[in-house]
């Protein structure tokens, strides 16, 4: 079965991508020369630490494979990225001169750059099974464990693929294609696809998968509970069940679980008074509704479609990008918090450090603890000029924009066509970016926030 992309299922019904500003400056061809923190050591003295941008991985660095990285991403993607406040930051990329064509990594506070699974490398609890690739959607998320989950294909089985949990060392098959997957439509179905996948500091692994029951494939939301060393699979919501709020479930968008074990997810709704909505699921009582379209957005108008992936705290807070119909703005960034919604950003609206508002990226991220980020552009820019960090106590700041420079040397020159941002309880912020330095510019994967202490 071809797998039907999250993000274009959804641009269709409740998603409409954002027209990216015209990019300015687009990266020359990576040189392997350049330079970067791995491979520059200087010494950090001692004292308070600093707050600053740095590059943590670099095209045509060399990538200890035989190979060097290529890129950080797909062609035309927004990917995801995942951050932790142990200041780790875990990516996918593509690779050079390699076996192994591409891999998720974890650059880690040291600034050592660690291997977490590449295409080729076995899965200890499947014999004979090898990881092919990474699908046509790479999303490694990382608690602050440093545990890291993630999707992979799998070589040696038509169509197969599966989640897979990176934690103490170990790598451990959560679901693959072929598993029984429970309670589907009253029976059981078995797992085909997935994709969408996240994961919490308990352990717990939430994702989006493709269910074959009977002759029927269906939509299904599952999470993975940790019960001491194993996970058991327990299934949220699936496509035809009715949807709390009236209606029918009919496809979802990327699942969220917090470190309560509750569950976030947007879904797409027929035959209800809401065509689309986003339900939460406590981690022990069913599912309800917790925002859908039609209902007043707080910048005037009515909520009409909201973004595909969303952000969720452990305070229960939900993150989301939407469109608005009516009287305002038609576009911004909220929080809610039951009946409680703030905008933080409105297309046309002010923006912190100069202009206002004309377009965004394409979701906002949040952390466990509150602190949320996201992109956009404004009309002092031709294109996205800004990373944006709302803080715990809510106050949203402009921290990054192409020009700024980095603590190790270069400026960052551009936040690229479909801009990347992850953002961890510390208010540290990782993203894709291209920069320059020593006259080159290199795509690269870059981490604001404290300087680690360690010498680099």
């Amino acid at each position: 079965m071809a797998l039907v992309a999250v993000g274009a299922l959804w641009a269709g019904v409740l998603w409409g991508a954002l027209t990216p500003p015209r990019e300015a400056g687009l990266a020359s061809a990576p040189s392997p020369n350049v330079a970067s923190p791995a491979q520059t050591p200087q010494a950090t003295a001692p004292g308070p630490q600093r707050v600053g941008l740095r590059a943590l991985a670099m095209a045509g660095e060399p990538v200890g494979l035989n190979g060097s990285f290529d890129r950080f991403g797909l062609e035309l993607q927004t990917m995801v990225l995942a951050s932790n406040n142990r200041g780790e930051t875990a990516f996918y990329a593509t690779i050079r001169r390699s076996q192994s064509e591409e891999g998720i990594f974890l650059a880690k506070a040291d600034a050592k750059i660690a291997r977490i699974a590449v295409a080729g490398d076995p899965v200890p609890d499947q014999a004979g099974q090898l990881i092919a690739g990474f699908g046509e959607r790479p999303a490694p998320v990382m608690n602050d464990e440093g545990s890291i989950a993630f999707i992979a294909t799998l070589a040696g089985g038509r169509g197969a693929a599966g989640v897979f949990l990176a934690s103490e060392g170990r790598l451990r098959t959560i679901a693959s294609s072929g598993m029984k997957a429970p309670v589907i439509l009253g029976g059981i179905g078995v797992f085909a696809e997935f994709e969408a996948v996240s994961l919490d500091n308990r352990g717990d692994v939430a994702f989006l998968a493709w269910v074959r029951h009977g002759r029927e494939t269906i939509e299904a939301i599952y999470v993975a509970r940790k019960t001491g060393a194993v996970h058991q699979l327990t299934k949220v919501a699936a496509a035809g069940e009715p949807a709390p709020g009236g209606g029918f479930y009919s496809s979802f968008g990327a699942p969220v679980v917090n470190s309560r074990g509750a569950i976030a997810f947007p879904a797409v709704v027929k035959l209800g008074p809401a065509l689309g909505a986003i339900f939460v699921a406590p981690a022990e009582a069913p599912a309800h509704l917790f925002l859908g379209t039609g209902d007043p957005a707080p910048t005037g108008g009515i909520f009409a479609r909201f973004s595909e992936r969303i952000g969720f705290d452990d305070s229960g807070r939900v993150a989301f990008g939407a469109f608005i119909n009516g009287s305002g703005p038609d576009f911004g960034i909220f929080v809610a918090d039951g009946a409680d919604r703030r905008a933080l950003a409105a297309r046309g609206q002010a923006a912190p450090g100069g202009g206002v508002y004309t377009s965004f990226g394409a979701w906002p991220v949040m952390s466990h603890t509150g602190e949320l980020a996201f992109v956009a552009a404004t009309d002092q820019g031709s294109a996205f000029d800004g990373v944006f960090l709302m803080n715990a106590a809510g106050k949203v700041t402009r921290v990054l924009a192409p020009g700024d420079p980095l603590v190790d040397g270069g400026k960052l020159t551009s936040l690229g066509l479909y801009p990347t941002v992850a953002v961890a309880s510390d208010g540290s912020v990782s993203l894709l970016g291209i920069v320059e330095r020593d006259g080159e510019e290199a795509y690269a994967v870059l981490r604001y926030g404290l300087a680690p202490t360690s010498p680099r």
